[in-house]
């Protein structure tokens, strides 16, 4: 199976952070409709709704219509509304939406409703309490707020939650104007916001109408670091007070509508005909992935690569989670598939006899759908049970191709539309596909911990007396005997080309400007946190020897491997494209059966003799760092319980930190369990999956969690929107994904990071350009300088790899 960061064999599936159990709902749970302002926060909602009630929850967004244009008649399908949160502010139409019609249904159609942040300040100011910017934004900040212990918080004097907000409901000011309005909500939760319990600076956390039932709080129920038991029981008083409402007005639901009645807005695709060439092109390949195991001996992982890869020729080294070494290995049916956002256009090269190519436009859902198909009919039943890849792609996604996968609402638009240039660079790069996968039907997998060697193959006639299987196995003994590399060697190669680089990093005024531009929108709600990053050209001159220009990236991916080893090293010559990363973050594994993984990093701190483990932490440990990690923990929940649904979830690890190489991380990992009969809210209304198939079931996922939360901030949607307009680049392969799509079933992809990528065509042999990026992430709390050092410690932990041995 793929490997796994963590493993717990007991486990069948929970409430994420607690050992709640969830509630199972009966085949007549009531059902709640629950309104999504784009938030990367809302299936986190949905499945505590679940798993704390015995409900059944149907998602809409805000700007969705009302089915059959008929609000009332919709409604009465619904026992409650749940408001969600969100990016923007209340007033302004568009970042509210649908939840607006609510307040003004008439009496006779009232039902009870649950406001949460966003939803919370919509209550609030249809009922005249001005929303407005508080002096500080409180995001991923986790206080403790006081309530007045009745109504939903009777027996909750007070409880620990996470706050997600910058806006507040000026009730000082409604009151001191005397605004009549204020007499219609009573409030029954606040937080002082200078951590004074008794100071008059308090804030409203909760209100209700007095007369309707409508409930709001300012802050997350739903988050990893909000008082689980607390907000269980609040949420379970309140839909104690919603069902007693519903039945003393004699409201009672038609009983529940389809699942398919809303579907997200997303486009109406064919299937695509590149899945036929997909599939003609590997018809070769068997079912079963027959292999020969070897002792590794004193081989290194590059000295196998090189014994069956030629300079130059369609190659991917993929190592995973530390353990595993993926080679890719030529053979006659091997082919690959390039992939652009802005054109559509996919373009499949076969690398060895007639070298036929087919190239055809198809959307980028459709570009999935074919994926999936050609993984569900080409599945691998068998192979080696001692590793986690029997053959099928290696190689990569890029970030724009996450931009494009991402929902979007139609006030803002697609988050795809990317600026195509870098005002902060003079030079002109020709961009890399945003997708490149090599179709592997021979491997070499290498188990760094055991030592062992699993030579395979999908191909039939390999596995015959005397054939590849055999051969290989026998050259890998004779061989088995090697030598480390050379780095004396390498310096000689690579020193003289490396002198006469030109380094163009970021300009330090203009990057700190864009900072202060992050604050801005994280200030105004648009965003939580942002995570900015900028870009490092290296022009370097090309060798005039056809070896020497093919040997180049090999070299260079050697030197970074020994200098900054990382979990997920990763080396890829596809083309024109040429990748040398180490990566030490995990985006997404799942496994042949069940189960999914993401471990974000966020956080970051350079070591040197001085800085301890210890001391790490508690830099690490500060309101500012632990809100970063928090944030995109709580994403990734978001996007996990998307696929897996309610009690598939859970958190393993939450704001640790560990040693990775040459710098201090903070890490969180969450897993995931996937149940084909029970999807989550953003693939239920997929008929693709209704399959066993983890190879499909892990490619949706990908595709629903791309971009990396880790590089975005949240909400994702409206953090990328701003991200796009700050940056006015491409970021290409940084910030995407690099792995495996295993035909067993299993994946593993890691976040491009600590990576320098380059896209130079054969006919360039002038100057070669390779491109760096690096970053971090902008909170309210974040300084200029802060920020900048720590861009730069990211950044030179790859940058330095560009400059001759001596000066390194």
């Amino acid at each position: 199976m793929a490997p796994l960061l963590g493993t717990d064999n007991n486990w069948n599936g929970g409430a994420a952070c607690s050992s709640h159990k969830p509630a199972k709902p009966s085949p007549y749970s009531k059902s709640i409709l629950y309104v999504d302002a784009y938030d990367s926060f809302s299936y986190n909602v949905v499945a505590l709704l679940e798993e704390t009630l015995d409900v059944k929850v149907t998602v809409m967004t805000i700007d969705s219509a009302w089915p059959n244009g008929s609000m009332h008649e919709f409604l009465r399908h619904y026992e409650a509304i749940v408001l969600g949160p969100g990016p923007g502010n209340p007033n302004i139409a568009e970042d509210v939406g649908i939840m607006k019609d609510i307040w003004n249904l008439h009496d006779n159609d009232l039902l009870p409703v649950f406001g949460i942040c966003l939803g919370f300040q919509s209550l609030c100011l249809h009922y005249g309490i001005p929303i407005e910017r508080l002096p500080y934004p409180l995001h991923g900040q986790v206080r403790h707020i006081t309530t007045e212990a009745k109504d939903i918080f009777e027996n909750i004097p007070s409880l620990e939650v996470t706050l997600y907000h910058s806006l507040y409901a000026n009730l000082e000011e409604t009151i001191q104007s005397q605004q009549l309005p204020v007499k219609d909500l009573d409030f029954l939760a606040s937080l002082a916001l200078d951590h004074d319990t008794n100071s008059s600076n308090q804030i409203p956390m909760a209100v209700r109408h007095r007369q309707k039932p409508f409930w709001g709080v300012q802050f997350h129920p739903e988050s990893c670091k909000s008082e689980r038991e607390a907000c269980g029981t609040l949420l379970r008083n309140w839909w104690q007070m919603a069902l007693k409402y519903n039945k003393i007005s004699g409201r009672c639901g038609y009983g529940p509508l389809p699942t398919a009645i809303i579907t997200p807005n997303e486009e109406a695709t064919s299937f695509p005909s590149i899945a036929y060439d997909m599939m003609k092109w590997s018809s070769a390949t068997s079912a079963y992935s027959a292999h020969r195991v070897s002792a590794r001996g004193t081989l290194s992982t590059e000295a196998i690569s090189d014994m069956f890869n030629a300079p130059g020729s369609p190659t991917v080294l993929f190592q995973s989670n530390g353990r595993y070494s993926i080679i890719s290995v030529p053979s006659d049916g091997a082919w690959r598939f390039e992939y652009y956002v802005d054109t559509r256009m996919i373009k499949m090269s076969q690398l060895h006899g007639e070298k036929q190519t087919i190239e055809k436009s198809v959307s980028v859902d459709q570009l999935w759908d074919a994926l999936r198909y050609l993984m569900e009919l080409k599945k691998v039943d068998s192979g080696s049970l001692q590793v986690p890849f029997w053959g099928g792609f290696l190689g990569y996604f890029s970030y724009e191709l996450g931009l494009a996968c991402l929902p979007h609402s139609h006030a803002h638009g697609s988050s795809s539309q990317m600026p195509t240039s870098n005002p902060d660079t003079e030079q002109s790069t020709e961009g890399p596909p945003d997708v490149s996968l090599l179709w592997c039907e021979r491997s070499i997998v290498i188990d760094n911990e055991t030592g062992v060697i699993v030579i395979q193959s999908i191909i039939e006639s390999d596995d015959l007396p005397t054939g590849w299987l055999d051969q290989t196995l026998q050259l890998l003994q004779e061989s088995s005997h090697g030598t480390e590399n050379n780095l004396e060697d390498d310096a000689s190669f690579l020193d003289p080309i490396l002198c006469e680089g030109i380094h163009l990093n970021p300009e330090e005024e203009t990057y700190k400007q864009k900072i202060e531009s992050c604050q801005a929108q994280l200030e105004a709600g648009e965003s939580y946190e942002l995570c900015l990053t900028g870009e490092t050209q290296i022009s370097l001159p090309t060798p005039t020897r056809e070896t020497d220009r093919l040997e180049f990236p090999w070299k260079l991916y050697q030197k970074l491997r020994k200098y900054n080893p990382a979990a997920f090293s990763a080396f890829a010559d596809l083309g024109n494209t040429k990748i040398v990363s180490s990566s030490p973050e995990c985006f997404l594994n799942w496994n042949r059966t069940s189960m999914l993984e993401m471990k974000p990093m966020k956080g970051t701190v350079r070591k040197s003799p001085e800085m301890t483990l210890e001391k790490a932490k508690a830099i690490l440990g500060s309101t500012k760092e632990m809100a970063e990690n928090l944030m995109i923990a709580d994403l990734i929940r978001h996007d996990l319980y998307g696929i897996c649904g309610s009690g598939g979830v859970r958190v393993e690890k939450l704001l640790e930190v560990e040693d990775h190489g040459r710098v201090y991380q903070m890490i969180t990992h969450v897993k995931g369990k996937v149940n084909p009969e029970k999807l989550g809210c953003s693939v239920r209304h997929m008929p693709q999956l209704k399959t066993s198939n983890m190879a499909v079931h892990g490619l949706t996922a990908l595709q629903r969690c791309l971009p990396p939360g880790s590089m975005t901030g949240a909400p994702k949607e409206r953090s990328c929107m701003h991200l796009q307009a700050i940056e006015a680049r491409k970021r290409g392969i940084y910030s995407g994904v690099m792995g495996y799509l295993d035909l067993g079933g299993g994946g593993s992809f890691s976040v491009l990071i600590r990576t320098a990528f380059t896209c130079n065509s054969a006919e360039n042999t002038g100057r070669q350009i390779w491109r760096i990026g690096a970053g971090g992430a902008v909170t309210t709390l974040s300084t200029a300088e802060g920020e900048w050092q720590e861009m730069l410690t990211k950044l030179r932990t790859v940058q330095n790899v560009f400059r001759p041995s001596q000066a390194a």
